[in-house]
Protein backbone atom coordinates (compact mmCIF):
# COMPACT_ATOMS: atom_id res chain seq x y z
CA UNK A 1 0.00 0.00 0.00
CA UNK A 2 2.82 2.33 0.93
CA UNK A 3 4.43 1.63 -2.42
CA UNK A 4 1.24 2.55 -4.25
CA UNK A 5 0.97 5.85 -2.34
CA UNK A 6 4.63 6.64 -3.01
CA UNK A 7 4.21 5.79 -6.69
CA UNK A 8 1.11 8.00 -6.91
CA UNK A 9 2.93 10.85 -5.14
CA UNK A 10 5.90 10.38 -7.47
CA UNK A 11 3.59 10.43 -10.51
CA UNK A 12 1.87 13.50 -9.13
CA UNK A 13 5.26 15.22 -8.70
CA UNK A 14 6.26 14.28 -12.27
CA UNK A 15 2.90 15.54 -13.57
CA UNK A 16 3.27 18.75 -11.56
CA UNK A 17 6.75 19.34 -13.02
CA UNK A 18 5.45 18.59 -16.53
CA UNK A 19 2.57 21.03 -15.98
CA UNK A 20 4.98 23.72 -14.73
CA UNK A 21 7.22 23.13 -17.76
CA UNK A 22 4.19 23.37 -20.07
CA UNK A 23 3.21 26.69 -18.42
CA UNK A 24 6.73 28.05 -18.93
CA UNK A 25 6.73 26.96 -22.56
CA UNK A 26 3.29 28.51 -23.08
CA UNK A 27 4.46 31.80 -21.52
CA UNK A 28 7.54 31.74 -23.77
CA UNK A 29 5.36 31.13 -26.83
CA UNK A 30 3.02 33.96 -25.81
CA UNK A 31 5.97 36.31 -25.19
CA UNK A 32 7.47 35.45 -28.58
CA UNK A 33 4.10 35.95 -30.28
CA UNK A 34 3.69 39.33 -28.57
CA UNK A 35 7.18 40.38 -29.64
CA UNK A 36 6.50 39.26 -33.20
CA UNK A 37 3.15 41.08 -33.20
CA UNK A 38 4.80 44.27 -31.91
CA UNK A 39 7.43 44.07 -34.65
CA UNK A 40 4.73 43.50 -37.26
CA UNK A 41 2.71 46.45 -35.95
CA UNK A 42 5.79 48.70 -36.01
CA UNK A 43 6.59 47.59 -39.55
CA UNK A 44 3.00 48.19 -40.63
CA UNK A 45 3.02 51.65 -39.06
CA UNK A 46 6.26 52.53 -40.86
CA UNK A 47 4.98 51.24 -44.21
CA UNK A 48 1.64 53.01 -43.75
CA UNK A 49 3.43 56.27 -42.90
CA UNK A 50 5.61 55.90 -46.01
CA UNK A 51 2.51 55.33 -48.17
CA UNK A 52 0.70 58.29 -46.62
CA UNK A 53 3.76 60.52 -47.07
CA UNK A 54 4.04 59.46 -50.71
CA UNK A 55 0.35 60.10 -51.32
CA UNK A 56 0.58 63.46 -49.55
CA UNK A 57 3.58 64.43 -51.65
CA UNK A 58 1.81 63.38 -54.83
CA UNK A 59 -1.32 65.33 -53.84
CA UNK A 60 0.78 68.41 -53.07
CA UNK A 61 2.53 68.15 -56.43
CA UNK A 62 -0.81 67.79 -58.20
CA UNK A 63 -2.25 70.76 -56.30
CA UNK A 64 0.78 72.93 -57.10
CA UNK A 65 0.61 71.90 -60.75
CA UNK A 66 -3.11 72.76 -60.95
CA UNK A 67 -2.49 76.05 -59.12
CA UNK A 68 0.30 76.97 -61.53
CA UNK A 69 -1.95 76.13 -64.48
CA UNK A 70 -4.72 78.36 -63.11
CA UNK A 71 -2.21 81.17 -62.55
CA UNK A 72 -0.80 80.74 -66.05
CA UNK A 73 -4.28 80.72 -67.60
CA UNK A 74 -5.19 83.84 -65.60
CA UNK A 75 -2.02 85.62 -66.71
CA UNK A 76 -2.77 84.77 -70.35
CA UNK A 77 -6.33 86.04 -69.97
CA UNK A 78 -5.11 89.23 -68.28
CA UNK A 79 -2.60 89.83 -71.05
CA UNK A 80 -5.34 89.35 -73.62
CA UNK A 81 -7.68 91.73 -71.79
CA UNK A 82 -4.88 94.30 -71.35
CA UNK A 83 -4.06 94.08 -75.03
CA UNK A 84 -7.74 94.45 -75.95
CA UNK A 85 -8.07 97.39 -73.58
CA UNK A 86 -4.98 99.03 -75.09
CA UNK A 87 -6.50 98.64 -78.55
CA UNK A 88 -9.87 100.05 -77.39
CA UNK A 89 -8.41 102.97 -75.40
CA UNK A 90 -7.50 105.18 -78.40
CA UNK A 91 -10.91 104.57 -79.94
CA UNK A 92 -12.69 105.38 -76.67
CA UNK A 93 -10.49 108.46 -76.16
CA UNK A 94 -11.31 109.61 -79.68
CA UNK A 95 -15.07 109.25 -79.05
CA UNK A 96 -14.82 111.11 -75.76
CA UNK A 97 -12.77 113.86 -77.42
CA UNK A 98 -15.35 114.31 -80.21
CA UNK A 99 -18.16 114.42 -77.63
CA UNK A 100 -16.33 117.13 -75.70
CA UNK A 101 -15.74 119.11 -78.89
CA UNK A 102 -19.37 118.60 -79.87
CA UNK A 103 -20.58 119.94 -76.51
CA UNK A 104 -18.34 123.03 -76.69
CA UNK A 105 -19.27 123.82 -80.28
Amino acid sequence: MKEIVERILKEELVASKALEQAKIEAENIIAAAKKEAEALIKETIIKTKEIIDAQKSEAEKKFISEKEKVIQDTLIELAFLRQKKEKDTPEISKKIFYRIIGIKA
